[in-house]
Protein backbone atom coordinates (compact mmCIF):
# COMPACT_ATOMS: atom_id res chain seq x y z
CA UNK A 1 0.00 0.00 0.00
CA UNK A 2 1.19 3.51 -0.83
CA UNK A 3 1.76 5.27 2.48
CA UNK A 4 2.92 8.78 1.77
CA UNK A 5 1.60 12.15 2.81
CA UNK A 6 1.15 15.20 0.58
CA UNK A 7 1.30 18.64 2.22
CA UNK A 8 -0.67 20.45 -0.47
CA UNK A 9 -0.14 23.94 0.96
CA UNK A 10 2.89 25.37 2.69
CA UNK A 11 5.07 28.46 2.46
CA UNK A 12 8.68 27.27 2.48
CA UNK A 13 9.20 30.50 0.49
CA UNK A 14 8.59 32.43 3.75
CA UNK A 15 11.60 34.18 5.38
CA UNK A 16 11.04 32.07 8.54
CA UNK A 17 12.52 29.07 6.68
CA UNK A 18 15.64 30.76 5.26
CA UNK A 19 18.00 29.65 8.02
CA UNK A 20 17.14 25.94 8.28
CA UNK A 21 15.24 24.83 5.17
CA UNK A 22 17.37 21.69 4.71
CA UNK A 23 16.54 20.53 8.24
CA UNK A 24 12.85 21.30 7.70
CA UNK A 25 12.87 19.20 4.51
CA UNK A 26 14.73 16.36 6.27
CA UNK A 27 12.09 16.27 9.02
CA UNK A 28 9.36 16.32 6.38
CA UNK A 29 10.85 13.25 4.67
CA UNK A 30 11.35 11.47 8.01
CA UNK A 31 7.61 11.80 8.68
CA UNK A 32 6.72 10.15 5.37
CA UNK A 33 5.73 13.35 3.58
CA UNK A 34 6.53 12.45 -0.02
CA UNK A 35 5.61 15.77 -1.58
CA UNK A 36 4.84 19.35 -0.64
CA UNK A 37 3.39 22.23 -2.63
CA UNK A 38 4.77 25.71 -1.93
CA UNK A 39 2.14 28.38 -2.63
CA UNK A 40 3.09 31.85 -3.83
CA UNK A 41 1.41 34.90 -2.34
CA UNK A 42 2.93 37.65 -4.52
CA UNK A 43 5.29 37.87 -7.48
CA UNK A 44 8.61 37.47 -5.55
CA UNK A 45 7.36 34.59 -3.36
CA UNK A 46 6.01 32.79 -6.45
CA UNK A 47 9.45 33.03 -8.04
CA UNK A 48 11.08 31.62 -4.87
CA UNK A 49 8.52 28.78 -4.83
CA UNK A 50 9.46 27.90 -8.43
CA UNK A 51 13.18 28.03 -7.58
CA UNK A 52 12.67 25.71 -4.57
CA UNK A 53 10.81 23.26 -6.80
CA UNK A 54 13.78 23.23 -9.21
CA UNK A 55 16.19 22.45 -6.35
CA UNK A 56 14.23 19.69 -4.58
CA UNK A 57 12.62 16.71 -6.27
CA UNK A 58 9.74 16.44 -3.76
CA UNK A 59 8.85 20.17 -3.78
CA UNK A 60 6.29 21.60 -6.20
CA UNK A 61 5.07 25.17 -6.56
CA UNK A 62 2.08 27.41 -7.23
CA UNK A 63 2.28 30.99 -8.52
CA UNK A 64 -0.24 33.67 -7.62
CA UNK A 65 -1.07 36.91 -5.84
CA UNK A 66 -2.88 36.65 -2.48
CA UNK A 67 -5.80 39.03 -1.84
CA UNK A 68 -3.66 40.84 0.78
CA UNK A 69 -1.38 41.85 -2.10
CA UNK A 70 -4.06 42.50 -4.72
CA UNK A 71 -3.01 46.19 -4.76
CA UNK A 72 0.31 45.03 -6.27
CA UNK A 73 -1.37 43.20 -9.17
CA UNK A 74 -0.41 44.70 -12.53
CA UNK A 75 0.22 43.75 -16.16
CA UNK A 76 3.88 43.15 -15.28
CA UNK A 77 2.89 40.81 -12.45
CA UNK A 78 0.47 39.02 -14.79
CA UNK A 79 3.27 38.51 -17.33
CA UNK A 80 5.62 37.15 -14.66
CA UNK A 81 2.94 34.70 -13.41
CA UNK A 82 2.29 33.47 -16.97
CA UNK A 83 6.00 32.91 -17.43
CA UNK A 84 6.34 31.06 -14.09
CA UNK A 85 3.39 28.83 -14.99
CA UNK A 86 5.42 27.47 -17.92
CA UNK A 87 7.84 25.93 -15.38
CA UNK A 88 7.22 22.15 -15.33
CA UNK A 89 6.96 22.05 -11.52
CA UNK A 90 4.70 25.07 -11.09
CA UNK A 91 1.50 23.06 -11.04
CA UNK A 92 -1.18 25.54 -9.90
CA UNK A 93 -2.29 29.17 -9.75
CA UNK A 94 -2.34 30.33 -6.15
CA UNK A 95 -2.95 31.30 -3.63
CA UNK A 96 -5.62 33.69 -4.83
CA UNK A 97 -9.03 34.73 -3.53
CA UNK A 98 -10.78 37.21 -1.26
CA UNK A 99 -10.03 38.32 2.30
CA UNK A 100 -12.60 40.65 3.86
CA UNK A 101 -11.26 40.09 7.38
CA UNK A 102 -8.15 42.24 7.03
CA UNK A 103 -9.00 44.16 3.85
CA UNK A 104 -5.28 44.90 3.37
CA UNK A 105 -6.21 45.51 -0.28
CA UNK A 106 -9.26 47.38 -1.52
CA UNK A 107 -12.14 44.95 -2.17
CA UNK A 108 -12.55 46.11 -5.79
CA UNK A 109 -8.88 45.38 -6.40
CA UNK A 110 -9.26 41.97 -4.74
CA UNK A 111 -12.06 41.08 -7.18
CA UNK A 112 -10.03 42.38 -10.14
CA UNK A 113 -6.90 40.38 -9.18
CA UNK A 114 -9.02 37.27 -8.56
CA UNK A 115 -10.78 37.46 -11.93
CA UNK A 116 -7.54 38.18 -13.81
CA UNK A 117 -5.91 35.15 -12.20
CA UNK A 118 -8.91 32.93 -12.92
CA UNK A 119 -8.41 33.86 -16.58
CA UNK A 120 -4.72 32.93 -16.25
CA UNK A 121 -5.73 29.55 -14.80
CA UNK A 122 -8.09 28.90 -17.70
CA UNK A 123 -5.49 30.03 -20.24
CA UNK A 124 -2.78 27.77 -18.77
CA UNK A 125 -5.19 24.93 -17.86
CA UNK A 126 -3.93 24.86 -14.25
CA UNK A 127 -5.87 24.12 -11.06
CA UNK A 128 -6.37 26.95 -8.55
CA UNK A 129 -5.62 27.28 -4.83
CA UNK A 130 -8.15 29.61 -3.19
CA UNK A 131 -7.71 31.66 -0.02
CA UNK A 132 -10.95 32.85 1.57
CA UNK A 133 -11.59 34.68 4.80
CA UNK A 134 -14.98 36.16 5.71
CA UNK A 135 -15.82 36.27 2.00
CA UNK A 136 -17.24 32.82 1.22
CA UNK A 137 -20.51 33.96 -0.40
CA UNK A 138 -18.91 36.52 -2.76
CA UNK A 139 -16.10 34.09 -3.67
CA UNK A 140 -18.51 31.22 -4.37
CA UNK A 141 -20.57 33.56 -6.58
CA UNK A 142 -17.49 34.47 -8.64
CA UNK A 143 -16.60 30.78 -8.97
CA UNK A 144 -20.12 29.80 -10.01
CA UNK A 145 -19.92 32.37 -12.82
CA UNK A 146 -16.46 31.11 -13.86
CA UNK A 147 -17.31 27.38 -13.71
CA UNK A 148 -15.97 24.85 -14.39
CA UNK A 149 -13.08 25.50 -11.99
CA UNK A 150 -10.61 22.87 -10.83
CA UNK A 151 -9.09 23.68 -7.50
CA UNK A 152 -9.07 23.62 -3.73
CA UNK A 153 -10.51 25.91 -1.09
CA UNK A 154 -7.46 26.03 1.14
CA UNK A 155 -7.75 26.16 4.94
CA UNK A 156 -11.52 25.70 4.88
CA UNK A 157 -13.34 27.82 7.49
CA UNK A 158 -16.77 28.31 5.93
CA UNK A 159 -20.03 26.74 7.11
CA UNK A 160 -21.69 23.49 6.01
CA UNK A 161 -23.91 25.05 3.33
CA UNK A 162 -20.95 26.84 1.81
CA UNK A 163 -18.95 23.59 1.93
CA UNK A 164 -21.75 21.81 0.05
CA UNK A 165 -21.76 24.57 -2.60
CA UNK A 166 -17.99 24.25 -3.07
CA UNK A 167 -18.23 20.45 -3.27
CA UNK A 168 -21.09 20.70 -5.80
CA UNK A 169 -18.75 22.75 -8.00
CA UNK A 170 -16.24 19.91 -7.86
CA UNK A 171 -13.77 21.77 -5.64
CA UNK A 172 -11.59 20.06 -3.05
CA UNK A 173 -11.50 21.35 0.54
CA UNK A 174 -8.12 21.66 2.28
CA UNK A 175 -7.79 21.14 6.04
CA UNK A 176 -4.81 21.82 8.27
CA UNK A 177 -3.79 22.35 11.89
CA UNK A 178 -7.03 24.10 12.85
CA UNK A 179 -8.85 20.75 13.02
CA UNK A 180 -6.59 19.72 15.93
CA UNK A 181 -7.52 22.75 18.07
CA UNK A 182 -9.73 22.28 21.15
CA UNK A 183 -12.43 24.70 19.95
CA UNK A 184 -12.66 23.18 16.45
CA UNK A 185 -15.92 21.19 16.73
CA UNK A 186 -17.63 23.09 13.89
CA UNK A 187 -14.81 22.56 11.40
CA UNK A 188 -14.46 18.90 12.50
CA UNK A 189 -18.17 18.41 11.68
CA UNK A 190 -17.38 19.62 8.17
CA UNK A 191 -14.42 17.20 7.90
CA UNK A 192 -16.84 14.43 8.87
CA UNK A 193 -19.26 15.52 6.13
CA UNK A 194 -16.78 16.02 3.27
CA UNK A 195 -16.28 12.87 1.16
CA UNK A 196 -12.71 11.62 1.53
CA UNK A 197 -12.34 11.89 -2.28
CA UNK A 198 -12.74 15.69 -1.97
CA UNK A 199 -10.33 16.25 0.92
CA UNK A 200 -6.74 17.52 0.90
CA UNK A 201 -4.25 17.74 3.78
CA UNK A 202 -2.12 20.83 4.30
CA UNK A 203 -0.11 22.69 6.91
CA UNK A 204 -0.05 26.34 5.71
CA UNK A 205 3.42 26.37 7.31
CA UNK A 206 4.74 28.53 8.96
CA UNK A 207 1.19 29.41 10.15
CA UNK A 208 -1.46 27.47 12.12
CA UNK A 209 0.71 24.75 13.66
CA UNK A 210 -1.35 21.81 14.92
CA UNK A 211 -1.64 20.81 18.57
CA UNK A 212 0.77 20.15 20.39
CA UNK A 213 2.89 22.71 18.46
CA UNK A 214 0.22 25.43 18.46
CA UNK A 215 1.70 28.92 18.60
CA UNK A 216 5.09 27.75 17.27
CA UNK A 217 6.35 27.73 13.69
CA UNK A 218 4.50 25.16 11.60
CA UNK A 219 6.30 22.93 9.08
CA UNK A 220 5.38 20.24 6.51
CA UNK A 221 6.37 17.35 8.83
CA UNK A 222 3.34 18.21 10.97
CA UNK A 223 0.89 17.29 8.20
CA UNK A 224 0.99 13.80 9.75
CA UNK A 225 -0.82 15.22 12.83
CA UNK A 226 -3.54 16.58 10.53
CA UNK A 227 -3.87 13.16 8.85
CA UNK A 228 -4.17 11.48 12.27
CA UNK A 229 -6.99 13.85 13.27
CA UNK A 230 -8.83 13.27 9.97
CA UNK A 231 -8.56 9.51 10.55
CA UNK A 232 -10.12 9.91 14.04
CA UNK A 233 -12.95 12.12 12.78
CA UNK A 234 -13.77 9.92 9.79
CA UNK A 235 -13.18 6.62 11.64
CA UNK A 236 -10.69 5.53 9.01
CA UNK A 237 -7.20 4.10 9.37
CA UNK A 238 -4.31 6.55 9.10
CA UNK A 239 -2.99 4.52 6.14
CA UNK A 240 -6.27 4.90 4.28
CA UNK A 241 -6.38 8.66 4.90
CA UNK A 242 -2.79 8.96 3.67
CA UNK A 243 -3.47 6.93 0.54
CA UNK A 244 -6.73 8.64 -0.40
CA UNK A 245 -5.50 12.21 0.21
CA UNK A 246 -2.27 11.45 -1.68
CA UNK A 247 -4.37 10.28 -4.64
CA UNK A 248 -6.49 13.45 -4.42
CA UNK A 249 -3.39 15.67 -4.50
CA UNK A 250 -1.97 13.75 -7.44
CA UNK A 251 -5.29 13.99 -9.33
CA UNK A 252 -5.75 17.73 -8.78
CA UNK A 253 -2.18 18.97 -9.18
CA UNK A 254 -0.48 16.39 -11.39
CA UNK A 255 -3.34 15.06 -13.50
CA UNK A 256 -2.64 11.47 -12.35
Amino acid sequence: MHEMLYDTHCHLNHPQFEADLDRVLARMRDEGVGRCLVAGYDSPSSLIAAELSSMHEDVYAAAGVHPHDADSFSEDVERSLLSLLEHPKVVAVGEIGLDFHYNYSDQKKQFAALEAQLRIAQLTNKPVIFHCREAYEPLLEVLERAAPIHGVMHCWAGDKDQARKALDMGLYLGFGGMITFKNASEICDIVAMVPVDSLLLETDAPYLAPTPHRGKRNEPAYVRLVAERVAQIKRMTLEEVMMRTWENGMTLFHGN
